[in-house]
C-alpha cells in the first residue's frame, strides 16, 4: 500500500510541475517594447550616451543592440586616446608624465578617513 501511495504522491508532483512549466518553452518569445535610439553617426558626446536607448524585450535589452553599442563606444574611446597622446606627445616639457584629473573627477566617493593609532586605543 505504500508504493503505490509513493506512486500517486509522485504522479500528482509530476502533474503539477507540468501545469507550473507549461509546454515546456522556458522563454517566451522577444516582444519588441519600443523603438531604440542608438548612437548617431559621427563622433560622440556625452549627451549622446545619455540620450541612448535600447529597445526592451521580454528577457532584457536586445544583446545586438547592446553589443553594437559596446564595440562602437570602444572605437571611439580607443581613437580618443590615441589622439589623446598624439597631442600630449607635442607639448613641449611634458615628457612620458600622465596628465591627473582633479581629485573630485578621479574619485567621487566619499572614502573614510584612516583611524589614527591613538584612536583605536581609546586615547590612551
Amino acid at each position: 500500500m505504500f508504493v503505490v501511495f509513493v506512486i500517486v504522491a509522485a504522479a500528482v508532483l509530476f502533474g503539477a510541475v507540468l501545469l507550473v512549466l507549461g509546454r515546456g518553452d522556458v522563454l517566451q518569445p522577444e516582444v519588441s517594447g519600443g523603438a531604440a535610439q542608438l548612437l548617431p553617426d559621427g563622433a560622440v558626446h556625452s549627451g549622446d550616451v545619455a540620450e541612448l536607448r535600447f529597445s526592451v524585450v521580454h528577457r532584457g535589452y536586445r544583446m545586438d543592440q547592446v553589443d553594437t553599442v559596446l564595440d562602437r563606444l570602444q572605437r571611439e574611446l580607443a581613437w580618443r586616446d590615441h589622439r589623446l597622446a598624439e597631442l600630449e606627445s607635442r607639448i613641449p616639457g611634458l615628457g612620458n608624465a600622465p596628465l591627473v584629473r582633479p581629485a573630485a573627477e578621479a574619485d567621487p566617493l566619499p572614502r573614510r578617513r584612516p583611524a589614527h593609532p591613538g584612536d583605536a586605543a581609546g586615547g590612551a
